[in-house]
């Protein structure tokens, strides 16, 4: 018997595990995770055009947004959406590239949170921050490093990240290091 959210979720099928993530308190929004091969035409066709919307026509990123680790075994998608709007807010988790970088005498981080985008008409309820508090949960015992956009970086800091290094321009926009220690 397959048990409801925030219980037991190895009780579950896998086809129920891949939308069993549901958070309340976000205003009708819920969240989803799910690796490529579980994504459905219609969920990743929702993702494929938030990212779109916030990095290559609001932010003008011309660098290419799918650069093959979104297929990769490890990489987790993660989302929020509304009846009414199937995806107001994404990030991805992807395992560290072999030089990822992280603080000097820190233990390397296992996961990196990218490809953070929340809808303009859903900024301010909360989505970013429920997405990062989501992944957490799951992989909290982790270490985990991000790369934020300078001007977000307290959302991550509410949840235990610490920046490093100097601040450098990616794509034009300020960045800036982020670690949170395994716990």
């Amino acid at each position: 018997m397959c048990v409801p959210p925030g219980s037991d979720r190895d009780s579950c099928p896998p086809v129920i595990v891949r939308h069993i993530s549901k958070l309340r308190g976000m205003s009708g929004h819920s969240v989803h995770h799910a690796r490529w091969e579980h994504l459905t035409t219609d969920e990743l066709y929702d993702i494929v055009r938030l990212r779109n919307r916030v990095f290559a026509l609001e932010q003008r990123v011309t660098a290419e947004d799918f650069d093959g680790r979104d297929r990769e075994p490890d990489t987790e998608h993660w989302w929020s959406g509304t009846p009414d709007a199937p995806a107001t807010g994404y990030l991805r988790l992807v395992r560290p590239a072999a030089d990822e970088p992280h603080p000097d005498a820190t233990v390397a981080p296992t996961r990196v949170i990218g490809r953070v985008a929340t809808h303009p008409d859903h900024r301010g309820q909360g989505v970013a921050g429920r997405l990062v508090a989501a992944a957490l949960a799951e992989h909290g015992h982790e270490a985990f490093v991000l790369h934020a956009q300078q001007y977000v970086a307290a959302l991550y800091e509410r949840h235990g990240f610490v920046r490093f290094g100097v601040p450098y321009d990616e794509a034009g926009i300020t960045h800036v290091g982020m670690y949170r220690p395994a716990s």
